[in-house]
């Protein structure tokens, strides 16, 4: 890729992201003039802030976006070689090894890249949502003036949830940004030895899309059922609580949440940037790798088509 070329990628997602800071400047500025608690509230322990709007707008601005950069590189150098070293473990001679060259995309998928990590980590905190959790995240006062006085839950779950993130988000970064160091490896994997003699079909895949696949089917699964059961609970408290006060927050909050993947893939746009800075480097150390597990040849993949006899 062109040095402008590159510039030109980085600007625009440099540009999306300020428009995701003054997204949640704007958002946290409507909730503390929607909702104005008599005494200053705390969301977390974790935050030494004791206001729980700005700390909303930290986590969002900085955290999660830093949450993802460790995930990045811990996911990158360290779960990518293990990847690499358990597939070629678990096939053995089954399978026989390439790398394909291909030059480098003028594209980032913002969305493609960033749309599965954030519905694992979504789904990871929905997991890891239980009471207990939630007395020991929240502070005590929030829980109390949101959920039961106000009667508020789904802004209450999307506190709790916003919390988890801080550590379920960099988790599913980790895991997916193995799959953005092999795929972009080039290293791939194909049966065509083992078959050469018998009429079985060649099959030829990425290690990247591979790892990838398995991600997704987790991912794409768990996130359905959270969201499913959210709503259907919104749904079943709002009707039970209509007419008490608090209760019409219910539907900004529910609105607030169900946006949540979108501008969790925003957040994500430092660590895909540094992703794209590092893209050589990387690349490199990925094949140092696959080098010394015995992974060498280029891959050189051809089509032949042949007329069907009748």
């Amino acid at each position: 890729m062109t040095k402008s070329g590159n510039q030109s990628k980085f600007r625009n997602l440099i540009a999306l992201y300020l428009l995701y800071i003054i997204f949640w400047i704007i958002i946290i500025v409507n909730l503390r003039g929607l909702y104005k608690p008599a005494a200053p509230m705390v969301l977390t322990r974790f935050i030494p802030i004791n206001d729980l709007f700005l700390e909303l707008g930290l986590i969002f601005i900085v955290i999660l976006p830093l949450s993802g950069i460790m995930g990045l590189i811990i996911g990158g150098y360290i779960i990518s070689p293990l990847i690499l070293y358990l597939h070629k473990k678990i096939y053995r001679s089954k399978r026989h090894y390439g790398i394909q060259r291909e030059s480098s995309s003028y594209k980032t998928k913002l969305l493609s890249k960033g749309f599965f990590p954030v519905l694992m980590a979504i789904n990871f905190s929905s997991i890891f949502l239980t009471p207990t959790v939630v007395q020991f995240i929240l502070s005590a006062n929030l829980i109390i003036e949101f959920d039961v006085v106000s009667n508020i839950p789904i802004l209450t779950r999307f506190f709790i949830d916003v919390v988890l993130l801080i550590f379920t988000f960099g988790l599913a970064t980790m895991f997916f940004s193995s799959v953005w160091f092999l795929k972009d490896s080039g290293i791939i994997y194909s049966n065509k030895q083992k078959i050469e003699n018998s009429n079985e079909l060649v099959v030829l895949h990425s290690i990247g899309d591979w790892y990838q696949t398995i991600l997704k089917s987790y991912a794409g699964i768990g996130a359905l059922i959270t969201y499913t059961l959210v709503v259907r609970d919104f749904i079943t408290r709002y009707i039970e609580n209509i007419g008490t006060p608090g209760n019409i927050f219910n539907i900004p909050s529910l609105v607030l949440w169900l946006g949540m993947p979108l501008y969790l893939i925003l957040s994500l746009i430092p660590a895909i940037i540094i992703n794209e800075v590092i893209k050589k480097s990387r690349v490199n150390y990925i094949l140092k790798i696959s080098n010394r597990l015995g992974i060498k040849d280029t891959a050189v993949i051809t089509f032949e088509f042949k007329e069907r006899s009748e």
